[in-house]
């Protein structure tokens, strides 16, 4: 089955009216494009900027999650551009990024950003997500000493991959509601949390705990403590053909420092794959939308890894704007 899969197509070309199909954005959406101060150490995580930018909506009962969605984009239209952009769904939050980001990193400009995918006829169209390989109450890292995202952008620079256009797409929304599924996880994390610190049964007697599992343990639990999001990260490889699967993985490889080691989640890396046209077209109206779905696959995060997802990277590269270009 492997062997099968593996020669399904990775990507798919995309005629004029496709093409500009996929160029008109939904609309309602608003985008701010950020420009960070050039040479200035920005925070590693932005924690405080997720938590003042959350709003938690519910409908009747409050049952459904109705909560706003928003997008973390980094773009790379040409080899020589970078540019970072959030979007969202109502003109007040927008404010309120904006706002928000200028108190967390003072000297940032905005603009409007681009709805956009840079897709023109005759292009390649494929990607790939990150999912969690381990469950996702197993939290990923959150302590850095610089903006992870500085990894990602540093795998995009000018003289990377100079036949393929990339979007690589955050989506998130807040946990909210009372349904049944999360019930059930909230239930299976603290059932995971107690196996760890239970005695095992060994062959030749029981075992406590070790180190490592009470650890585990408490992250686990620390994690279902607090406010989580439903998070979605995906790319969009636009003209690489036959090197779709490659760009693929070099643009995942940027979030490998989001592995944690001490309770061993990780982020595994699928390529959008089909021997049908559709399944490529989907996907790509998924992120144009920024939308879930499109065969993108959605996990949790708490509020410490959502705010690594999220920050502003520090590293000074020719490709990305600045406030002062």
């Amino acid at each position: 089955m492997k062997s099968v899969a593996k020669r399904l197509p990775a990507y798919t070309e995309v005629d004029e009216d496709q093409a500009r199909k996929l160029g008109q954005p939904k609309t309602g959406l608003y985008t701010t494009e950020v420009n960070p101060p050039r040479n200035q150490e920005t925070p590693s995580t932005s924690e405080g900027f997720v938590r003042s930018i959350l709003e938690i909506q519910t409908g009747l009962l409050g049952v459904k999650n109705h909560s706003p969605v928003v997008a973390y984009e980094i773009h790379r239209p040409t080899p020589g551009r970078i540019h970072l952009q959030f979007c969202v769904q109502t003109k007040r939050m927008e404010r309120k990024l904006r706002l928000q980001l200028s108190n967390q990193i003072p000297g940032t400009k905005f603009s409007t950003g681009s709805l956009k995918l840079p897709v023109v006829s005759g292009d390649s169209i494929g990607g790939g997500i990150l999912t969690t390989g381990r469950e996702h109450r197993f939290p990923l890292r959150t302590e850095f000493d610089s903006s992870p995202i500085n990894n990602v952008v540093a795998g995009l620079h000018r003289h990377a991959m100079r036949d393929t256009k990339l979007v690589v797409q955050i989506l998130f929304q807040p946990v909210a509601g009372h349904s049944i599924k999360e019930w059930w996880r909230r239930r299976r994390s603290y059932q995971t949390s107690r196996y760890l610190r239970k005695e095992k049964e060994q062959l030749w007697g029981s075992q406590s705990p070790t180190k490592r599992e009470r650890r585990q343990a408490d992250l686990i639990e620390e994690k279902q403590g607090q406010r989580r999001f439903w998070t979605c990260i995906r790319f969009a490889v636009i003209g690489a053909e036959e090197y779709t699967r490659s760009r693929v993985k070099e643009v995942a490889g940027g979030f490998n420092i989001l592995e944690n080691p001490e309770t061993g989640q990780y982020l595994n890396t699928t390529t959008i794959q089909g021997l049908r046209k559709r399944r490529f077209l989907e996907f790509y109206q998924a992120i144009r939308d920024r939308k879930f779905g499109g065969y993108s696959h959605r996990f949790q995060v708490s509020v410490p890894e959502l705010a690594g997802l999220v920050s502003i990277p520090s590293r000074t590269q020719k490709n990305i704007e600045y406030s002062d270009t």
